[in-house]
C-alpha cells in the first residue's frame, strides 16, 4: 500500500516529487511511526487527488475556457502629444475609461488567476498540505512550493514563499527539480531575489547531473547562446544531445511508427495580427482567425461533410487525426469522417469502387491509408493488423506514399506477416519517392551502410519536411565533426519532441483560463530552455502586464518587485526572440532601447535594431521609426533624404500604414522648408522634386528587358534606341507625378506654417 500510495502522490505532483528511496529496515522496530508516514501519505494523496479533480473541473469550466485577448494588446505611450499640464487630468480620465470597461481594475486578478472563492473541500486540503509541509513532509513541502508558484487550485501566486521551500528542498535533499526551479528563479530575478546568473548556473547545474531533463535543456542554451556563460558549441552539443535522445527513445516507445508530435506552440501574438496589432508588418496577419472564425469554418466544412462531399470529409479527417489549436485530436472523430468516405469510393475493405475519377482515385488512396495507418497502430479502434494490410495494399495500389511507409514497416518488424527486409527496403524506396517524410527516413536508415550519400540526401529531405528522426540521425551523423550543424538538428528534436520537459502545455492551459501571471512563468521557463515562441511569449505578457499596471501601485509588478527589474527582464526575452528570428522582436527592442526601458535610453542602439528589423524583416514600422529618427537627428545624423526614403519603403511594406506615412512626408516637408528657409543644411537637391526612387523590382524588370532587347543588327538597334526615348519620356513623367503628389502637401503645410511657428 505504501508503494502504491507513492506511485500516485507521483503522478499528481507531474513527475517533480521524487520517491522516498530510503532504507526502511529500521520502522520495523516502530510501528508507530510507520503508521503515521503511511497516514501521511494517505492524506497527501487525497488532499492532491481533490485538488486535481478542482483544477480540471476549473480548467473546463465555459467561463474559465477563455483568453483576454483585449489585455494582450500593447501599445504605444502617447502621453508626450497631451500638454504638460493636462496630462496628469487625462491619465486619470483613461483610467476611469478602462476601469467602466473592465480593463484595469480586474487586471491584477487575471494575470494572478486568483479566483473568487474557494470551496470548503479545497481549502480543507490546502490546510492539509500546508499541515503536512510544516511537518517537514517533502512531497508536501514540493505541492505547496508548487501552488505557490503557479497559484494553482485558486491560491495567490507566493514566489518569495515558494522560492525558500525550493531551496530547502535543493540544499536539504537535492531533489532534482527543486533545483531546477531555484536556478529558474535566480536567472530570471523572481521571489525578491535579483538575477544571480552564478546561482543559476549552479543550481541547473546539480539538476542536469542528476539527469533533469529541463535543466538539461536550460545549460544547453546557456552555453549555445553564452547567457551567463561563455559560448561553447561543444558544452551546449553535450547537453542537446542528452535531451535529444531521451525524446527519440520516448518517441520510438510508443505505438507502431512513432508517437504523434506534440502540440502546436501558439505565438499568442497572432492572437491580434502580430506584436503590434492586425497589418502592421509582413508577418502580421491581415485577418484574425478567433475561436469563433474558427468555428464558422468547421461548421461550413461539417455541412459540406453532411451532403457527401468527399473533399470536406478528408479535410474533417485530417483535422481530428493531427489536431489543431481550437480542434484537438479526436481518433474517433476522424475515423467517423474516414467511414463516409469509405462508403462511398470502396466496395469493401480494401475494394475500391471500379471507374473512380482522378480526383477521386486520390482521395481513395489518402483514405484507403489512414484506414490501414489507424487499424495498424490502434487509433479509434481496436489493432487489426490484418485489416491494416489489406487498407495499406489498397492505398499502395492507388500510390499512397503513407501506404508504402506502413507497409515497409510491417515487413521489417514481420507484423501480420514474416520479416523480410528486403521488401522492407522496397516499400521504403517507393514510399521515398513520393516524398513521404518517413518513408525517406526509413529508406535512409536502411540502406546507410551501402549508399551512404543517397542515405543522406533522403535524411536531408526528411528534414526539411521536420521529421524528428531526420533531424536526430543527421546531428548524430554531423556531431563528431560538424558541432554546429549537430547542435541545429539535436536543437530541433529537443524542443519539437518536448513530451517530457516542456513547460508550454501548462502555460497555454493557464493562458486559456486567463491566469496570465500564470502563462508568463510557463513561457518564462520555456524561454530559458531555448524555446523562441517561448521567449516572444513570455516578452509579449511581460511587456503588456507592465503597461496595464503601471498605473495601479497595489498590483504593480508582481513577478519581479520593481519596474526597472520588470523591464530589463521584458527586454532580454525580446532580445533573445529577436536572436531567433520571431517576428517583429527586434522592431521591440529597438522601442525598449529608444524609450529607456529596461535600459538606459540609447536612440543609437535603436536605430540599430530598427535597421536591422527593416533590412532583415521587411518591418514596416521599423522603417517609418527610421525615418522619424533620420528626420529629427534622433541618434543618427539628420538626413532629410534616408527620412524620405525611410517613409516611402514603409508605405510600400504596409499599404494599411499610407494615412500615417503620408502625413509623416507633409510633415517631412514642412522641416525640409523651414530648414532651408533658415539656411540649415538640406543636402543639393530639392528633396521633394526629384523622381521617385526605383525599386529593386523594377530595377531587375528593366534589366531582364535590356537583356531581351540586345541588338544583334542595325535594326534591332534602331528598335532599343526607340525604347531608350520612350524610357526617357516615362521618366519625365514619373517627375511629373511626384511634382504633383507632392505639391499639395507643401501647400498644405506652408499655410499651416502660419499657424505653428517657429518650428523646433
Amino acid at each position: 500500500m505504501r508503494c502504491g500510495w507513492g506511485v500516485l502522490l507521483w503522478a499528481l505532483a507531474a513527475g517533480a516529487v521524487a520517491l522516498d528511496t530510503t532504507d526502511h529496515t529500521a520502522e520495523a522496530a516502530q510501528p508507530a511511526d510507520a503508521t503515521v508516514d503511511v497516514h501521511a501519505q494517505e492524506s497527501l494523496a487525497l488532499a492532491l487527488e481533490v485538488l486535481e479533480q478542482y483544477e480540471q473541473a476549473e480548467g473546463r469550466a465555459p467561463g474559465r475556457q477563455r483568453r483576454y485577448e483585449s489585455q494582450l494588446k500593447t501599445y504605444r505611450d502617447i502621453s508626450w502629444m497631451i500638454p504638460g499640464i493636462a496630462r496628469p487630468y487625462a491619465q486619470r480620465a483613461a483610467r476611469l475609461f478602462m476601469r467602466a470597461a473592465g480593463l484595469t481594475d480586474h487586471v491584477g486578478e487575471q494575470y494572478a488567476g486568483g479566483r473568487a472563492e474557494q470551496p470548503a473541500a479545497v481549502r480543507r486540503a490546502i490546510g492539509t498540505l500546508r499541515e503536512l509541509a510544516a511537518g517537514g513532509h517533502e512531497a508536501a513541502q514540493f505541492a505547496v512550493a508548487d501552488m505557490e508558484t503557479y497559484g494553482k487550485y485558486g491560491s495567490a501566486i507566493e514566489l518569495g514563499s515558494a522560492l525558500q521551500r525550493f531551496q530547502r528542498l535543493a540544499d536539504g535533499s537535492g531533489n532534482a527539480t527543486a533545483q531546477y526551479m531555484v536556478g529558474f528563479f535566480y536567472a530570471a530575478g523572481l521571489g525578491g531575489v535579483d538575477a544571480h546568473n552564478g546561482h543559476a548556473l549552479l543550481y541547473t547545474t546539480l539538476a542536469a547531473i542528476q539527469g533533469h531533463t529541463a535543466a538539461e535543456a536550460t545549460l544547453a542554451f546557456r552555453h549555445l547562446a553564452g547567457v551567463g556563460v561563455p559560448v561553447s558549441c561543444e558544452r551546449a552539443l553535450g547537453y542537446y544531445q542528452a535531451v535529444a535522445r531521451k525524446a527519440v527513445a520516448h518517441y520510438r516507445a510508443g505505438p507502431v511508427m512513432g508517437r504523434h508530435m506534440p502540440d502546436y506552440r501558439v505565438r499568442l501574438a497572432d492572437d491580434h495580427g502580430g506584436a503590434y496589432g492586425v497589418r502592421t508588418g509582413p508577418y502580421s496577419l491581415h485577418k484574425l482567425v478567433d475561436q469563433r472564425s474558427f468555428d464558422e469554418l468547421l461548421q461550413y466544412h461539417q455541412q459540406n461533410a453532411l451532403k457527401g462531399e468527399l473533399k470536406a470529409c478528408m479535410t474533417l479527417v485530417d483535422l481530428y487525426y493531427h489536431g489543431h489549436r481550437y480542434a484537438p485530436r479526436n481518433f474517433a472523430v476522424a475515423l467517423k469522417y474516414l467511414r463516409q468516405v469509405r462508403a462511398q469510393l470502396f466496395a469493401g475493405p480494401g475494394e475500391v469502387r471500379a471507374g473512380l475519377a482522378p480526383a477521386e482515385a486520390a482521395l481513395a488512396a489518402q483514405a484507403a491509408a489512414m484506414l490501414g495507418v489507424m487499424s495498424l497502430r490502434g487509433e479509434g479502434m481496436a489493432a487489426d493488423p490484418a485489416a491494416a494490410q489489406a487498407w495499406l495494399n489498397a492505398g499502395a495500389k492507388l500510390g499512397s506514399g503513407m501506404a508504402f511507409n506502413a507497409l515497409g514497416v510491417m515487413h521489417q518488424q514481420g507484423i501480420s506477416m514474416p520479416a523480410n527486409r528486403e521488401r522492407a527496403i522496397e516499400m521504403f524506396k517507393l514510399a521515398a519517392e513520393r516524398r513521404h517524410h518517413g518513408g525517406q527516413v526509413n529508406f535512409a536508415l536502411a540502406i546507410a551502410d551501402v549508399l551512404p550519400d543517397v542515405a543522406h540526401e533522403n535524411l536531408k529531405r526528411a528534414a526539411e519536411g521536420g521529421h524528428i528522426l531526420a533531424h536526430f540521425h543527421l546531428a548524430e551523423l554531423y556531431a563528431p565533426t560538424q558541432c554546429g550543424m549537430a547542435v541545429a538538428s539535436y536543437k530541433y528534436v529537443a524542443e519539437f519532441g518536448d513530451w517530457l520537459h516542456s513547460p508550454i502545455p501548462r502555460a497555454a492551459a493557464a493562458y486559456r483560463r486567463g491566469a496570465l501571471d500564470a502563462a508568463a512563468l510557463g513561457y518564462m521557463q520555456a524561454a530559458e530552455m531555448g524555446y523562441g515562441v517561448g521567449q516572444l511569449n513570455a516578452a509579449l505578457l511581460l511587456e503588456t502586464a507592465g503597461a496595464r499596471l503601471s498605473g495601479n501601485s497595489s498590483a504593480e509588478y508582481r513577478l519581479f518587485g520593481t519596474r526597472a527589474a520588470h523591464e530589463r527582464q521584458t527586454l532580454a526575452y525580446w532580445t533573445r526572440a529577436a536572436n531567433q528570428n520571431m517576428p517583429d522582436a527586434r522592431a521591440k527592442q529597438g522601442d525598449h532601447y529608444y524609450y529607456g526601458r529596461g535600459v538606459a535610453r540609447d536612440a543609437e542602439r535603436a536605430a540599430a535594431a530598427y535597421t536591422v528589423a527593416a533590412e532583415a524583416d521587411a518591418n514596416a514600422l521599423a522603417m517609418w521609426n527610421l525615418g522619424y529618427m533620420y528626420e529629427n537627428g534622433d541618434g543618427v545624423r539628420r538626413d532629410f533624404y534616408l527620412a524620405k526614403r525611410w517613409y516611402d519603403k514603409s508605405i510600400e511594406a504596409n499599404e494599411a500604414g499610407r494615412l500615417a506615412g503620408h502625413l509623416a512626408l507633409a510633415r517631412l516637408c514642412a522641416k525640409y522648408m523651414w530648414a532651408w528657409l533658415i539656411g540649415d543644411d538640406v543636402g543639393e537637391s530639392p528633396l521633394f522634386f526629384a523622381p521617385r526612387p526605383v525599386t529593386r523590382e523594377e530595377e531587375e524588370a528593366a534589366a531582364a528587358r535590356n537583356d531581351a532587347q540586345a541588338p544583334d543588327d542595325w535594326e534591332h538597334a534602331a528598335a532599343a534606341d526607340t525604347g531608350e526615348d520612350s524610357q526617357d519620356d516615362e521618366t519625365a513623367e514619373e517627375v511629373d507625378e511626384s511634382l504633383s503628389g507632392n505639391i499639395f502637401f507643401i501647400m498644405l503645410f506652408l499655410a499651416a506654417a502660419w499657424m505653428f511657428l517657429p518650428f523646433r
